[in-house]
Parts: structure tokens; sequence; C-alpha cells
């Protein structure tokens, strides 16, 4: 599986217990694959090639049905429309999902994503199975949710007049974005209230990445999203803030649900000593390691902020912290989604996505449904925990990241 291809979401992207860790800027950046062309083929009348019996009589059942509805059924049919139905109908019964049928348009989008501007609300967004509505992970600084009051941790459960399920999940999905000036309304779960907003679609530029220098000379980056060309951002702002001799850095990616993996092991690789930074584990039981040579090893003390809301990519690069012993993890116990997944196109009909792998960290640790553990458990003061920008004297795990940093100076 190529590196470029692999991203973990969760999407956001969609089973962080289940739970879709899409994470969506509304930048729906999902993680995909599939080859299906063994189901195309045979609808399309073509001869049926399987490995095995079983899978050509399932496909001579499909091929039939399809044959029935376009011949029998009382109105005409467009082939594309039954075929399409039909792969995402198979892709839907896995339960999983992560694994679904993106259509031309929407793969043709991913594909723009990191190149095109996009309109949407500035929201990160993951499937919650609990409540089957779209949890918001993380919302952009200065984005259109910022300015109807939308909050970390808000449900939504309905979009328009589509009602939030994991059937319906991705329809909302593309029902939040659309034409910069037009809006959208929302219901929202916060608590135990219902709330309606109405937000107005932006443009919106990917910012997924800030720094500063802390009182002390700490470093501080504070990473969004694992996307959009993540890693330059990240290695331009760490190498700045070298230059100004910081004596510790804090990476902060509390709220991030992910991204990509390529990405994600490269800025590990810009810190942390010769190690085992990732594994991954297909199904078949063959696995694939990831290291890192050790030729950037960072020389100050490291640490890395989470939380329940860090998901997937966030995940990887607290783990090959925590377990290359460069630095600490401080917060509180991660989302666990721990699953990859690839994309493969459809020929000019979209994309198939499939999990097709486990991750885990090198020392073994399977993160999927149950996260990484802090080195130092910390949480904040219950009227900030869902809070965008936390106020300095009320962040506990900033300010314990900070006291670490000093006592190793």
């Amino acid at each position: 599986m190529d590196d470029q291809n692999e991203k973990i979401k969760l999407n956001k992207a969609k089973i962080l217990t289940v739970s879709i860790t899409i994470s969506l800027t509304i930048l729906f950046t999902t993680i995909l694959v599939g080859a299906l062309v063994i189901v195309v083929r045979p609808i399309l009348k073509t001869d049926i090639k399987s490995s095995n019996n079983t899978n050509s009589a399932y496909l001579k059942r499909i091929e039939y049905a399809l044959d029935e509805i376009s011949e029998k059924y009382v109105e005409d049919v467009d082939m594309d429309t039954l075929v399409n139905g039909a792969i995402s109908g198979i892709a839907n019964a896995t339960g999983d999902p992560y694994t679904r049928y993106i259509s031309e348009e929407e793969y043709q989008e991913m594909l723009d994503s990191s190149v095109k501007p996009y309109s949407g609300i500035g929201v990160h967004l993951t499937f919650d199975t609990e409540t089957s509505g779209i949890e918001i992970l993380g919302i952009m600084p200065d984005s259109p949710a910022t300015k109807v009051d939308l909050k970390i941790g808000d449900i939504i459960l309905k979009v328009e007049d589509i009602t939030v399920s994991l059937e319906t999940y991705q329809d909302c999905v593309d029902a939040i974005k659309g034409e910069a000036g037009t809006s959208v309304k929302l219901v929202i779960k916060r608590g135990d209230e219902l709330l309606e907003r109405e937000v107005v679609r932006e443009s919106i530029v990917a910012n997924n990445i800030e720094s500063e220098i802390l009182d002390g000379n700490i470093g501080y980056i504070k990473i969004w999203q694992f996307d959009n060309g993540i890693y330059e951002q990240f290695k331009t702002e760490y190498n700045k803030l070298r230059d100004q001799n910081i004596k510790g850095l804090v990476i902060d990616v509390r709220n991030n649900p992910g991204g990509l993996v390529s990405d994600t092991l490269n800025i590990a690789r810009l810190m942390l000593p010769k190690c085992e930074l990732l594994k991954l584990v297909y199904k078949d039981g063959s696995e694939k390691v990831y290291e890192c040579d050790g030729k950037h090893e960072i020389d100050i003390p490291l640490v890395i902020l989470v939380n329940s809301r860090s998901a997937s990519a966030s995940e990887i690069l607290s783990g090959a912290i925590k377990d290359s012993g460069k630095g600490i993890v401080i917060g509180t116990t991660t989302y666990g989604k721990g699953i990859v997944q690839t994309i493969e196109p459809l020929g000019n009909n979209g994309a198939l996505s499939i999990t097709t792998s486990k991750y885990y960290t090198s020392s073994g640790v399977e993160i999927h449904k149950k996260g990484i553990e802090p080195n130092i458990v910390v949480e904040l003061p219950e009227e900030v925990k869902n809070d965008l920008t936390i106020v300095r004297d009320k962040d506990t795990q900033l300010n314990e990241a900070i006291n670490y940093i000093n006592s190793k100076n």
C-alpha cells in the first residue's frame, strides 16, 4: 500500500468506537480504497472471472437482480445509478462506516481538496455512534462556525431537512458544504439543550498549524489536522522555533481528528531517535513497519498534549513520541481510532473506501478502541473542556507541560 494513499481519520472518518472520524474542515479528506472491479465487470455483462466459485455465484445473483430491475421495473432506470447503488450497498453491509462507496464527484473533490479552495463552515467532524449524530471534533479559528458560537463537542442531529444517522451521515456532510455566501441550517445538541443554528458558508483557507514562543523560551506548535501539506507547514514552524534557541517544545494535538499517515510519520522523523514508529497489520497477517533513522533527533525536552478527541494520526504521533522515550504525553486518553483506509478508483465511476489494516505502536499497543494513555494524566477544568481557545491560566494541561520542561532545564 502506497504511503501517499494511507489516511487515518477520523473520518476523522466514519469507528472510533465505531465512530467516524472524518476530518472535515469541511474539507472532506476521507480515507478510501478498494477495487470492486469484480462486481462492476459482471454488471457490465463481461466475463465473470473469480478466484473462487463462491464469489462467482454471488456475482451472478447481483447481475440477475440488475437484469430484473432494468427489464421489469415500471419506469426506465439508469444502469450507472443501479450499479453505484449496488456497490454502495455492498460497502455499507460491512457495518464499518469507513468502508463505503465514493461517488465520482466526491472523489474528484477529494483529489482537489488540497490544491483548490473550498467552501464550508470550518469544522472537523466525526460520526458518534452513541448519539447517532455528528460530533464537532474541532473548529478552525475565525471560521463561520465560530461566528454562530458552535463549540467542540456539539452534536449535529440534523442538517437542513436530513436527520443524521449512520446511513445518512455522508449526505449530511455533503449538505454542510456548499457555495460561499449560502447558508446551512443545523440542529445541535449541546448537553441537554437543543439549539438551531444557521451558518453562512465561506471559502475556507486551510489553517492547520500555528506556533509561538511561550514564557521561558518554550516553543509551542498547535496542529489542527494532519492534512493539506502539514509536514511542510510543521517543518517551517519547527525550524523557526529552533532558530530562536528554544529550550523545550510542546506539540498540541488536542481535538485533532487525524489525517495523512505519511506526513505524520515525516513529522516524527524530524524529532525522534532511531526507532520503530508504527506497525500496520493486514487481514492476512502481513505487516508493514515504519521506522525513523534518528538523523534529526531533537535535543531538548519534548511534550505532546492530547485529549479524548485526539484521533488517528494524532495517536500515531503521540504513540511514537511516548514509545521512543524522547518525549512524554500529557493530557487524557486519546480517542482510539487505530485503523487505516486506502483508496482505489473505480475507473471513471468514483472510488471505494475499505478499512485495510489496524495499527500498533512500536511497543505493541493496539490503539483501536483503546487510545494512547498519557505519561501524565491531567484533566482540564470542566468549564473550559469544550472551548476552542482556553485562557492560559485555566489550561492545566499546557501549564503541566511548561512545568515539566522547566524541570528538565
